[in-house]
């Protein structure tokens, strides 16, 4: 009888770690099984991670292009603007450069003008001018109806030669007179004796043109000073 005891003693260890044996081989394919799981699940979220930035990478590069693309634009806007701005620069350049050669081409032709002299009341088609073989003389200019500019002084008459007197300025308004040059675009170098009491001689210039002038006056009792010539100099000889 204990003899077969024993034989089922056997039998049931048998069994028992038949079982165990199952038991363990489960287990190890679970963890096998959960292993290839975890390992697989990361490479996907790997490769999910790898598009993603595949991605971000590619929308940066988009963005990337397309900022300058904007770039570009801004700077060819830019750029047509400064040419605008030159453009219209070099106009407004050219509209002065035209003014001036306008108000140049006005002034030159006054200065012709000037050539001949300008009388106030005066007939100018009745001015007789010829030129002159005289050294330093370019013209000589005559008005038959030259008149005396009247005067203040009374009693007997004698020339002064002293600027700031009444006689001196008499001479002066009537140089201005003759030459048609105002008293205050006048520059008077020399007024001087010309072979008698009653006669004088001037040299004057003109200050916008230069131009020098000699006028010959000639004293008339009770009248006062009276132009007789005009000589349009070749330069100032009292400068």
């Amino acid at each position: 009888m204990a003899k077969y005891q024993s034989r089922l003693d056997k039998r049931s260890k048998k069994n028992s770690n038949k079982i165990l044996n199952i038991m363990i081989a489960v287990v190890l394919l679970l963890i096998v099984v959960v292993g290839a799981t975890i390992v697989m699940g990361g490479g996907d979220e790997k490769a999910s991670s790898n598009v993603a930035d595949t991605e971000t990478k590619d929308t940066e590069t988009k963005d990337s292009d397309k900022s300058n693309k904007n770039a570009e634009k801004d700077d060819k806007s830019v750029s047509l603007d400064e040419d605008k701005k030159s453009e219209e620069k070099e106009n407004e350049d050219k509209k002065d450069e035209e003014k001036k050669s306008d108000e140049e081409k006005q002034k030159d032709e006054a200065s012709d003008e000037e050539d001949t002299v300008k009388l106030e009341g005066e007939e100018q088609s009745e001015l007789k001018v010829e030129d002159s073989d005289e050294p330093n003389v370019k013209k000589t200019m005559v008005h038959p109806k030259w008149k005396p500019i009247g005067t203040e002084q009374t009693g007997e008459h004698v020339s002064s030669y002293e600027p700031g007197s009444v006689d001196w300025q008499e001479k002066v308004k009537t140089i201005s007179y003759a030459t048609g040059i105002p008293e205050d675009n006048m520059t008077v170098w020399y007024i001087e004796g010309n072979g008698g009491p009653q006669k004088s001689m001037a040299t004057v210039t003109a200050k916008d043109t230069k131009k020098p002038y000699r006028v010959y006056l000639q004293w008339v009792d009770g009248k006062g000073w009276q132009p007789t010539k005009v000589q349009e100099l070749v330069e100032n000889d009292k400068d």
